[in-house]
């Protein structure tokens, strides 16, 4: 039996309202954190509480570790395990006080109202909405490739993960994009950026020259052997052309089969939604299997 006199507000009788465990594991789905002050375990409370916007804030920092998808499933994996703890630990509490509990002054529903709200408030100030539309838009969002344009480092039935927070939206030479199709804005293409504003490009038998610098592109295919006069197409010579201030020159992997920059123009910076990370999941669909070797890669 727990002994609650050095609980009680001296000279008044202890008042016994014994802790539910099903209040107790709810509260603590509601707000990891709440069920212990439920249970009168203010500190551990207060600690619990404050672990979880804590947690959120350290999540989009996996986008700049090494293998993306495997800190992404680590941090869901130590968020699971927080609920798992927040929740067992309040029920497993509450048993024992089944008996006898002397509630404290803070054992009252309008704290346990304004516990939610404050933390509510302040995760709203702090990191906006945190809908799932909101981490799209803001934080990461998830996409499938449909395409053999960007083979061999990009697979049709891959699913990668974009970086779509403010400073992906100023990419570099050589990083993976997702944007607006010019054309069509209502769709996204992802391209590899050959060339940044002020650059002049230039393609000549299959072969890419960036102000005058043959480059050497070690993750380019060519499925073609035939090499078409720019009068045929633009796909093997083209330009040279001069990349507008704020604009990107973005071509596909696989030379032969993307239609890319030579055929429809610039990628305006305004127009980019993100940089692609890593593939979390890969599935050759022809074949009916899993690529698990390729899950957890990292997109350079």
């Amino acid at each position: 039996m727990v002994n609650f006199a050095n609980e009680q507000d001296q000279g008044k009788p202890m008042a016994n309202k014994p802790r539910k465990w099903w209040i107790a594991g709810l509260f603590s789905l509601i707000r990891p954190g709440l069920g212990q002050i439920y249970n009168g375990q203010a500190s551990k409370g207060l600690t619990v509480l404050l672990l979880f916007p804590l947690l959120l804030s350290v999540a989009p920092l996996a986008l700049d570790a090494g293998n993306i998808v495997l800190s992404f499933l680590s941090i869901v994996a130590i968020g699971i395990g927080f609920f798992v703890y927040a929740i067992s630990d309040a029920i497993i509490t509450a048993r024992r006080l089944r008996i006898e509990y002397a509630p404290r002054k803070f054992n009252k529903t309008i704290v346990y109202i304004g516990i939610i709200a404050t933390f509510l408030i302040a995760e709203h100030w702090l990191f906006g909405s945190l809908s799932p539309e909101y981490i799209k838009q803001n934080y990461i969002q998830a996409y499938r490739i449909p395409s053999a344009s960007m083979k061999p480092t990009l697979l049709v039935g891959d699913r990668i993960l974009v970086d779509r927070r403010p400073a992906a939206r100023t990419p570099k030479r050589g990083d993976l994009i997702v944007f607006e199709y010019p054309v069509d804005p209502k769709k996204d293409f992802i391209k590899r950026i050959v060339a940044v504003g002020g650059d002049t490009v230039l393609i000549k038998d299959k072969e890419l020259f960036v102000n005058g610098t043959l480059q050497i592109e070690p993750y380019v295919i060519h499925d073609d052997s035939r090499t078409l006069t720019a009068a045929q197409s633009p796909r093997d010579n083209f330009g040279p052309v001069t990349v507008p201030n704020g604009s990107f020159f973005v071509m596909g992997d696989n030379r032969d089969l993307s239609y890319d920059s030579q055929f429809w123009g610039f990628v305006e910076q305004s127009r980019v939604k993100g940089i692609a990370r890593g593939i979390y999941w890969s599935r050759d669909n022809d074949k009916g299997v899993i690529r698990f070797d390729r899950i957890g890669y990292k997109i350079e």
